[in-house]
């Protein structure tokens, strides 16, 4: 249980630090591309890839959230899931950070499995680094 809270805080830090409110995508943002982007991430981890994962994130987030902690937090719940079926919807919005005034795309993936759903909100900066993951 200490891992999930672990990675809620490292997530909800970087959220924050995006925080603010969501709108349209900033001009730097291509729709199509940060929904494909973050499809990508999907499918790495539905194939328990979780070292391509944390290769994905940001390079100043990669010691914060391993592997080894992604593994723990989503390998028991996809197991559970069953396997992966169709994305059910997908939406992009952006956020742009009171702080630094950095421009963010977060997409938000319904995945439907054979045993239950799993909603991924997957944050991301002009590199399309990911600097936030969730699944719940």
């Amino acid at each position: 249980m200490k891992i999930y809270k672990t990675i809620f805080v490292i997530l909800l830090t970087f959220m924050m630090l995006a925080a603010c409110t969501s709108t349209k995508l900033a001009d730097i943002y291509d729709e199509d591309s940060v929904i494909n982007r973050a499809k990508e991430i999907v499918e790495l981890i539905n194939t328990y890839d979780f070292d391509t994962v944390n290769a994905q994130l940001r390079d100043d987030l990669q010691d914060q959230l391993t592997s080894a902690q992604l593994k723990e937090a989503l390998e028991g719940k996809l197991a559970n899931a069953g396997a992966f079926i169709e994305y059910q919807s997908s939406t992009a919005v952006g956020q742009k950070s009171k702080s630094t005034g950095e421009d963010y795309a977060t997409v938000v993936l319904v995945g439907k499995y054979e045993n239950s759903t799993i909603v991924y909100t997957i944050t991301m900066d002009s590199n399309l680094d990911i600097v936030g993951l969730y699944a719940k």
